[in-house]
């Protein structure tokens, strides 16, 4: 995946629908770039790891628990080496729609 994306928004003409997954979802928590995991509807975020006794990066159901990047780039290297498919959104804001980015 590139780390380069345009300001177009996409839902690859599937009226909110992500191809293999479910629905784009209508909002999230707050403004950034967020991997999602549309065929779980997981996010990227951080969880206590009770076996390793430390907060640990792990796919979370609840977008107020979710990583939000600064940058498209930083979301795109920072879910690099993630199970996969999966696709960056950017959300403008809570209670705004979010865009699928790459």
């Amino acid at each position: 995946m590139s780390a380069s994306n345009d300001d177009g928004e996409k839902d690859g003409g599937n009226g909110g629908r992500v191809s293999g997954g479910g629905d784009i979802p209508k909002s999230l928590a707050r403004e950034g770039h967020v991997v999602w995991f549309y065929e779980h509807n997981k996010y990227l975020g951080f969880e206590w790891s009770e076996s390793a006794g430390e907060i640990q990066k792990a796919h979370v159901d609840d977008s107020e628990h979710a990583i939000y990047f600064d940058t498209y780039a930083h979301a795109v290297v920072a879910s690099e080496r993630l199970t996969r498919p999966r696709r960056i959104l950017y959300s403008p804001g809570s209670g705004k729609p979010p865009k699928v980015k790459g």
